[in-house]
């Protein structure tokens, strides 16, 4: 029986002059779902490197969802978020990615 798909949720959130991702290291399988929630007030564009596309999040968008797709293959992804309020990238505890599972 395959396992059912889940949301990882991760914040990105403004600390001093920066923005920081939290978790900035996410597990997700294939076809589940990744949220990620901006209490930053600026526009900010994710990139997921492999496997997807590159998509943005509005000044008003507290939420944007990114599925894993179907096709992804195992392993870690590395993904980017630049916020345009602080022209700077987003930062977490470790350099972000999406680990894949077999």
């Amino acid at each position: 029986m395959p396992k059912k798909s889940k949301t990882v949720m991760v914040d990105i959130v403004r600390v001093g002059r920066s923005c920081k991702i939290k978790p900035s290291v996410i597990r997700a399988r294939r076809g589940d779902t990744i949220q990620f929630n901006k209490a930053a007030s600026s526009t900010v564009y994710f990139q997921v490197s492999r496997i997807g596309t590159g998509f943005s999040a509005k000044k008003k968008t507290t939420k944007r969802n990114f599925t894993i797709p179907s096709t992804a293959q195992p392993g870690k992804h590395p993904y980017a978020v630049f916020c345009y309020e602080r022209k700077a990238f987003c930062t977490g505890s470790s350099m972000p990615i999406i680990i894949v599972p077999r």
